[in-house]
């Protein structure tokens, strides 16, 4: 599990990579290689583990997500240092849960999904015997490329839409791979295909689930009872973060209220988490006021003191997320879900569907 532990550092580029003032760092499209990839089915389903491993396994990532969360919207300093602690400690558990060849399959197929990063590991570096001259190609290569998908992770960040911004990254990095293999000799490019190990259909991924936060009971709610996430299991949950003196946020409301009436009688529940931004906001019974007057029918909690804002490592007003009716994290849209032409509303409403059809039973990486 070294290979985990050398990843550590890159936690930071996934967290920070979308992080401004302003847009929350996205749980998918930016995490962290490493951290993302345990939280694939396809890499559970792979590494054939058994009943009583895929229990440990499961409950291991649950305790972890926890802890990552909230590193979210943390400080360069403060995520760096929580990433590694995290990564440490999967490591030291994961080598004593898993036999030698499922770790080995692990490192496999994380160095398949690193793609050319891993050609500068220190581990795979040593081994190719690298002459100074092709390394620095190496890294002015794959650096210019990262410098690509930074940006277009940053554009994600900021609420684009996905489709196209993916297809770009994909051909950046057939690019990139193209230029790569020009600079390896036939030798370093047998000796990657063996740190590379059998085939690993990489199309499997892009699916992975997060064990969501736990409200924080305040103590105010709008329009229901106290709810918790383990309550709401068997249940599709849309939850999202919003402040009412926040213009994107009301922009967000016709879908809300779209999604209200069209799930209403379907295993959808819709959360709405009140964070004030301004002293204004702070007040609970204007909180009320302005739900009655949006007809905002769905449960809301005030979260006058940002526990919850904290406890998911929120960072932007608004922000949605699509938990599965087994309580996992499965898509997020930061930001207006229309802004500027983008289809959020859709882009959501298709995946709220999709996890409707999901069966209550199965656990998230079976």
């Amino acid at each position: 599990m070294r290979c985990l532990r050398l990843a550590a550092f890159a936690v930071l580029a996934g967290l920070v990579a979308l992080r401004s003032p302003s847009p929350a760092a996205d749980p998918f499209f930016g995490a962290d290689p490493a951290w993302s990839l345990l939280h694939e089915p396809a890499v559970a389903r792979e590494l054939t583990l058994t009943a009583s491993q895929s229990k440990q396994f499961r409950d291991l990532l649950d305790e972890l997500d926890a802890k990552f969360f909230p590193l979210r919207n943390q400080s360069k300093e403060e995520a760096a240092k929580g990433a590694t602690e995290i990564l440490d400690e999967a490591s030291t558990r994961l080598e004593a849960m898993l036999s030698k060849a499922q770790l080995r399959r692990l490192a496999e197929i994380q160095s398949r999904q690193q793609g050319t990063t891993a050609l500068l590991r220190t581990g795979m570096s040593t081994l190719m015997n690298y002459k100074p001259q092709q390394k620095e190609r190496l890294k002015k290569v794959i650096s210019e490329t990262l410098a690509a998908t930074s940006e277009l992770e940053q554009r994600v960040g900021n609420g684009e839409p996905r489709e196209a911004l993916e297809k770009e990254y994909s051909r950046l990095k057939q690019d990139e791979l193209r230029k790569v293999t020009g600079i390896l000799t036939p030798a370093q490019r047998s000796l990657w295909q063996k740190a590379l190990g059998q085939d690993f259909d990489l199309k499997s991924l892009g699916r992975p689930a997060f064990k969501a936060p736990e409200l924080v009971d305040s103590g105010e709610w709008v329009n229901s009872r106290p709810l918790t996430m383990k309550a709401l299991a068997g249940k599709v949950v849309v939850l999202h973060f919003y402040a009412f003196g926040c213009s994107n946020c009301i922009h967000n409301y016709p879908t809300y209220l779209e999604w209200q009436e069209q799930f209403r009688d379907k295993d959808v529940v819709i959360v709405g988490i009140h964070t004030p931004e301004t002293a204004a906001e702070q007040d609970s019974a204007a909180v009320k006021t302005k739900a009655e007057d949006a007809k905002l029918q769905f449960p809301i909690l005030i979260d006058g003191t940002k526990a919850n804002w904290k406890a998911w490592g929120n960072s932007m007003w608004p922000s949605v997320y699509l938990v599965d009716k087994r309580g996992y994290l499965r898509h997020f849209w930061p930001g207006e879900l229309k802004w500027q032409g983008a289809t959020g509303d859709q882009w959501m409403r298709g995946h709220i569907e999709e996890l409707l059809a999901e069966p209550a039973s199965a656990r998230s990486n079976d």
